[in-house]
């Protein structure tokens, strides 16, 4: 109740206004004070009622009864007059004025019973709407969450109070349609200490607690003092407690929804890696739904996270952001979040049409000092029978991989064969030779490439010593170049076809 909600009350209705003062001020009671030291029994929000019997009588002392009467913050003073004083004393309606404590005269024949049943009368009935309306709403809140949209819980609780409502995600953003205050304002409120409601932009920013954490909020707009229709504040904030501990809830069962929908990929995932794709209808209907293509090019890609084994609780956490980051990703470019996780790295196979330097890009890791780890990734490969070697490929990067750096493995397949890993010693032969050796004429065209690498490419020399023309040889070397995609006159090409031919001969 404010003191306009009593101005309007039919035992005041004869009330002369002396100092209007706010009368938007809260009433919590009506008192009759007639008692020496009056400020003893005055506070806060107490509508206050006197004959003026106690009150001193000499302007000096009334002027410091005023300021110490406005001190105690009562909601407005009434005075019954005329009787011990003809009219409101000056002294103490203008300390009050200054405090915006509003000041009032009444007819001594009023009875000041009439004004306290009146006054408590009405906020009992407040009380007992309010106690209806938040009922109410707290039923049509839980028949929303049934629905487990959050949309349908703002809805609820605008319908509800008369007023905007929005849920907000812990970055401030907004999960539902309607106004809302800005992000940034929101992060502010969010990471102050405390879990209760906080007044933010106009309104109301209730935490949403999710397993001790604050994951955004339900904002409410508006003020203590609503409109025609519109919802008193203590309502407001207890119907956007319990919409918040509701949006808890349904948060609670989506994210654990994903972490099951997440499992099962995994295991899916799992199997693909591990060469376990039966190809049965079942199979085939679970990589349907996963949005896996059986028959597809995939390459096989590995995040390394920083975190040593074993690892910790937050080295867990941040495996599991990591993958769910890693998902976002992938979903947003188009293509399927088919994602594992084992001990401290995260698997992902990688469409052809989807680059690895787009879905890097996209993670944005490339800072080598805040990044959660690197990522390496095999060659593409096509059909479900083959992932287990890119899974191969992509094991034998993890020693390579850098935090903030993206690797092929077509960059570390010369270091790994300098430093003696025969896998990666034959796949650079067969990169390069393989090519020519499954061709028509493959016996010239090696023959050629040879001895251009043992004559440091001169064509005069080689030309000479196979004894053929010079248009042959270009011929030829053109051949070379379509065939492995490397241009024989770069000098990297030259060192790593030196590089080739010379592991080729000790295998030989």
């Amino acid at each position: 109740m404010h003191v306009q909600d009593a101005l309007s009350l039919p035992s005041l209705a004869t009330a002369r206004v002396v100092g209007a003062g706010d009368q938007g001020r809260d009433v919590l009671l009506a008192h009759v004070v007639d008692a020496p030291e009056t400020p003893r029994w005055v506070t806060p929000g107490t509508f206050l009622l006197s004959t003026g019997l106690s009150w001193p009588r000499e302007s000096a002392e009334l002027a410091a009864f005023g300021l110490e009467l406005a001190a105690c913050a009562p909601a407005a003073v009434v005075l019954a007059a005329p009787h011990f004083f003809p009219a409101f004393p000056p002294e103490v309606a203008a300390p009050l004025a200054t405090r915006g404590i509003p000041t009032l005269e009444l007819p001594y024949a009023v009875p000041f019973a009439q004004v306290v049943q009146e006054v408590h009368g009405h906020i009992l009935h407040e009380q007992a709407d309010v106690l209806r309306r938040s009922e109410r709403i707290h039923r049509a809140l839980t028949r929303a969450a049934l629905s487990g949209n959050l949309a349908d819980v703002a809805q609820t609780l605008a319908d509800g109070l008369g007023r905007a409502a929005v849920v907000l995600s812990a970055a401030g953003t907004p999960l539902t349609p309607g106004p809302a205050p800005d992000a940034a304002d929101v992060m502010a409120a969010l990471a102050r200490p405390g879990n209760g409601p906080r007044p933010l932009a106009g309104g109301t920013l209730v935490p949403v607690i999710l397993r001790g954490g604050r994951e955004g909020g339900v904002w409410v707009s508006g003020d203590s003092r609503p409109g025609p229709g519109g919802a008193p504040a203590d309502l407001a904030v207890r119907a956007a407690e319990h919409a918040a501990t509701v949006v808890g809830l349904l948060l609670l069962a989506q994210r654990d929804a994903e972490v099951r929908e997440a499992r099962l990929g995994y295991a899916f995932v799992d199997s693909l890696l591990d060469g376990q794709f039966m190809g049965d209808p079942t199979a085939q209907e679970r990589a349907a739904r996963l949005g896996f293509d059986p028959h597809g090019d995939y390459a096989v890609g590995l995040l390394v996270l920083r975190d040593s084994l074993p690892l910790t609780p937050e080295g867990f956490a941040g495996r599991e952001r990591s993958a769910q980051e890693l998902r976002e990703v992938l979903v947003s470019l188009g293509a399927a979040p088919l994602v594992s996780v084992n001990l401290n790295t995260v698997w992902f196979l990688l469409p052809a049409q989807l680059s690895a330097g787009r879905l890097w890009a996209r993670l944005g890791w490339q800072d080598q000092a805040g990044a959660p780890g690197g990522m390496v990734y095999s060659r593409t490969r096509t059909g479900a029978d083959t992932l287990t070697q890119g899974r191969a490929e992509a094991l034998t990067l993890a020693a390579h991989a850098r935090p903030g750096q993206l690797r092929s493995y077509a960059e570390v397949l010369v270091p790994r064969a300098l430093s003696g890993d025969r896998d990666a010693q034959a796949d650079l032969t067969r990169s390069l030779l393989g090519p020519l050796r499954g061709v028509r004429g493959a016996d010239g065209l090696v023959a050629t490439i040879r001895t251009l690498s043992a004559t440091g490419f001169s064509q005069v020399e080689t030309a000479a010593q196979l004894g053929i023309h010079a248009n042959t040889l270009r011929y030829r070397m053109e051949r070379i170049e379509s065939l492995t995609g490397r241009p024989l006159g770069h000098p990297d090409t030259r060192a790593l076809w030196w590089l080739a031919l010379q592991l080729d001969a000790l295998k030989g």
